[in-house]
């Protein structure tokens, strides 16, 4: 609701918008105030790559890993100038944003993460649209952060882009809320998941691999075992997809909010299943406030 309630402000702004950058600052912030022994946040020095967040679910005992990696997109504003636009145009336009210093297409990138991260994409929504009458009973629910699975998301816009480059040429709204809402779920799903914590205080990616897993299924059931990409079969619906990751550093000592150098983009460590022993890091409350 809270950045659903930003989006809806910026109208009063003389210039400029709120970027993606600036929602998901706030997310993070808001979740420093869990930071603790259970929840480490770690920001690079600067953002090298097309995610806005990397989300790592590990339980210390076993050391097995779900890593979830967000880019973040906004709902394009009310007015185009003085026109207002009506609910069923309204687009995340920045969709098909291509890096002044990148080759390719920046949905190319989050879809094709290398492993072992799991793909997502983070919509911001304005709370007018929310509860904009038109959407009033429909489902999935449009909400002020929704999430969907970065390689659904990449289908529609590579069927965009090929319908456009097409003869005769076909305008496809890939882009639209109306198009992709199809797609949507809740944060829950990744940070509240259903079952039994078993009294931890953070999810641990057992539950949240099977809340993402049931997410994709409710919605794609009518995708043959061949369309199912590599990377939704592998980490979600296979039962190794929880194996140990050896590709991941091993989270260090340290205070629970800290800079690091050896981080590409802003990431959260949600630490189930702490030991007493060395398999689990020490976490201390002092910020971090050197760099490395």
């Amino acid at each position: 609701m809270l950045i659903g309630g930003l989006l809806d402000r910026e109208s009063k702004l003389k210039r400029g918008r709120f970027r993606e950058e600036t929602m998901t600052d706030i997310i993070t912030g808001a979740l420093a105030a869990f930071a603790g022994p259970n929840l480490v946040i770690q920001y690079p020095v600067e953002v090298e790559t097309g995610g806005d967040l990397d989300l790592r679910f590990w339980h210390a005992e076993s050391d097995r890993n779900l890593n979830v990696r967000i880019q973040a997109k906004r709902l394009n504003a009310e007015k185009d100038g003085t026109k207002k636009v009506k609910i069923k145009h309204r687009a995340y336009d920045e969709l098909l944003h291509k890096p002044p210093t990148g080759t390719d297409y920046q949905f190319r990138v989050l879809r094709d993460a290398p492993a072992p991260w799991l793909p997502l994409y983070m919509f911001y929504n304005h709370q007018s649209v929310t509860v904009d009458p038109e959407l009033a009973g429909t489902t999935p629910t449009v909400r002020g952060i929704n999430l969907a699975f970065a390689c659904d998301v990449a289908d529609e816009l590579e069927d965009k882009l090929a319908s456009a480059a097409a003869k005769p040429r076909k305008i496809k709204h890939h882009k639209r809320l109306s198009h992709l809402r199809k797609h949507f779920f809740g944060l829950e799903a990744i940070l509240c998941p259903a079952g039994d914590w078993k009294s931890e205080t953070v999810p641990p990616p057992d539950l949240v691999q099977m809340s993402l897993r049931e997410q994709y299924r409710m919605y794609e059931d009518d995708k043959t075992e061949k369309e199912i990409p590599d990377i939704v079969r592998r980490w979600l619906l296979e039962p190794t997809g929880l194996a140990v990751s050896r590709g991941i550093r091993r989270l260090s000592d340290g205070p629970s909010i800290r800079v690091r150098q050896d981080v590409e983009v802003p990431t959260i460590t949600f630490i189930s299943g702490r030991t007493a022993d060395d398999r689990t890091p020490v976490i201390n409350d002092d910020t971090d406030r050197r760099r490395g």
